[in-house]
Order: structure tokens, then sequence, then C-alpha cells
């Protein structure tokens, strides 16, 4: 009889065992997640005072992504070069689409 009870615990309670261990793993796991997502969310948060109380930083947001000069500043953009077709080949003729058949 106690030899049934180590067999079923045996095998039943392997099986526990190791699901223990894999929540065990997905618990580190999900801690680590919610740490990084916990300094994420802080750097945020400091970039949100930032573009809230400090002009310096609304100022560069102004310039870099939209564009903004202040009242007597010139705005100069260089443009990219064009890139030419090679020497030879025209738009639209069959050297584009490759050798012919």
């Amino acid at each position: 009889m106690v030899s049934c009870i180590f067999l079923a615990y045996g095998i039943y309670g392997g099986r526990e065992y190791l699901r223990l261990k894999e929540m065990e793993l997905q618990n580190q796991k999900l801690l680590k997640e919610i740490e990084q997502m916990k300094d994420e969310n802080l750097q945020m948060m400091r970039e949100i005072k930032a573009l809230k109380t400090d002009p310096k930083t609304i100022e560069k947001i102004a310039r870099e992504e939209l564009g903004m000069v202040k009242p007597g500043e010139i705005k100069i953009t260089t443009a990219k070069p064009e890139s030419k077709p090679p020497k030879g080949s025209r738009p639209g003729t069959e050297s584009d689409a490759g050798p012919s058949r």
C-alpha cells in the first residue's frame, strides 16, 4: 500500500515539481519585464516634464521636427544630389529592363 502511494507521488508529484519550476522561471521573466517597463516609464516621465517646463527642449523639438526658425533667422537646407542614370541608357528603354532575348 505504501509503495502505491510513493509510486503515485512519483508520477504526479514529479509533474507538479516541473510545473512549479516552469512557473518560477516565468515569474522571473515577468519581473524583469516589469523592471524594464518601469525604466521606460521613468524615462518617458522625464521627457514629458522637460517638454512641459524646459524651453530648450521645446525649442529643439520645434527646430528639428517642425522645421521652425526664430524671427529674423534664415533656414538653410541642402538638397541631396539627384542620382543620374548610367551613361548610354535612357529611361523607358530596354537597357533599364535588362538584357533582351
